[in-house]
């Protein structure tokens, strides 16, 4: 008789529930009666395609008249997330800010070559620092290798891959190819809502309209890059703001630079006042330390 480890018990029981749930879901959006939210969340999938695909476009009408007095920053949002998971923070007015915006990916494109064709949405003829928010901070950390920004700091992120075995690799593969993924993945209940961090209806509102908007094919090609992540090294200029209840990238797993006691994964809306004064100072000194300003 072969006897299982426990943790092979873990990855079927998981696998059985993924596979229920996302039936279900599958289900009920099907049988829904005259609002057919299956065709809603096609059409919304074709509009989410637009918008990524003219992300270039938007975020340069944005910088278009640029302030020779303000440091530009660059911010980059979490999965298929956009700029409302900053809507809270209060930054300086010496700063002039910018959001990124997701383009689609290419077919098996690695995350290198993704944050390459981000570049066209970054001034770099004059001095900017990037805020990276989870998988943002991530394509921050690549974009850095290509621009050379002043600093890079990242919240509720990882500065270098986070070490994962081949068996959950090929099993997150696995997963994310089943026609119920998507589905599953975009839903909120119980499960995500605990770790994102969402324990009030106000985070509740704002996960379930960002998971809702996200383009699933990017969700499904990020989360796939997430896990196959081989940065070794922490970049010299990069900073790190994490929350020790963070239960998507656990703080055990991390070394930052600042920990939020009690905070969560979305801390960045949560604790805005907190993270708000942190980036004012840190992305200030840096700032103050450029030459020419």
């Amino acid at each position: 008789m072969i006897m299982l480890s426990n943790i092979n018990i873990s990855c079927i029981c998981f696998t059985i529930y993924l596979t229920v749930r996302s039936a279900e879901i599958f289900g009920q959006h099907t049988l829904n009666g005259p609002n057919r939210p299956l065709e809603k969340g096609f059409a919304a999938n074709l509009e989410n395609d637009r918008t990524l695909s003219a992300g270039t476009a938007a975020t340069h009408e944005r910088s278009s008249t640029p302030d020779p007095d303000k440091m530009n920053l660059y911010f980059l949002s979490g999965l298929g997330a956009d700029k409302r998971v900053f809507s809270k923070l209060e930054l300086d007015d010496r700063f002039a800010v910018h959001y990124i915006d997701w383009i689609r990916p290419l077919k098996k494109e690695s995350i290198s070559d993704y944050a390459g064709r981000l570049v066209a949405q970054i001034d770099t003829t004059r001095p900017f620092q990037l805020v990276g928010l989870s998988f943002g901070g991530i394509i921050a950390s690549e974009l850095a290798d290509i621009v050379h920004p002043e600093q890079i700091v990242i919240i509720s992120s990882t500065p270098t891959g986070v070490p994962i075995s081949k068996f959950y690799q090929g099993l997150t593969k696995f997963l994310l190819l089943s026609p119920f993924a998507a589905p599953f993945l975009k839903s909120t209940n119980s499960f995500t809502y605990k770790f994102f961090g969402a324990d009030t209806p106000e985070l509740k509102s704002l996960l379930k309209s960002i998971l809702h908007d996200t383009d699933s094919k990017f969700l499904k090609w990020a989360l796939v890059r997430m896990g196959s992540w081989k940065r070794e090294d922490k970049l010299e200029n990069l900073y790190h703001i994490h929350g020790t209840n963070d239960k998507l990238i656990s703080i055990k797993l991390v070394k930052p630079d600042v920990m939020i006691d009690g905070a969560g994964h979305l801390m960045v809306y949560a604790q805005a006042k907190q993270i708000s004064d942190i980036l004012n100072k840190k992305l200030s000194d840096n700032w103050v330390t450029t030459p020419n300003h």
